[in-house]
């Protein structure tokens, strides 16, 4: 699976190689992704379109800065980690 982002504007971005969500907020989201987890952070960020199928996820907003996070970031997929999303 390839993993790539697209951003227009700092305003939408495309991102591809997604493997889930694991929290949105209006300031922050974080995926899962083919390369680790992502985070993606602005302010009025909103999902536009996920599609877990296809890897494919979309958000608007005024994006600032996209971080790679280590390993020791990432959220377990786990019930407990699911009760706080």
């Amino acid at each position: 699976m390839n993993s790539s982002i697209t951003v227009n504007d700092r305003e939408t971005a495309f991102f591809t190689g997604v493997k889930s969500v694991e929290s949105i907020t209006e300031t922050e989201i974080i995926l899962f992704t083919e390369l680790g987890d992502l985070q993606i952070k602005g302010h009025d960020l909103q999902s536009d379109d996920f599609d877990p199928e296809k890897s494919i996820f979309r958000v608007k907003g005024h994006i600032e800065s996209l971080v790679y996070l280590t390993e020791k970031y990432h959220l377990p997929d786990n019930f407990i980690s699911r009760l706080f999303r």
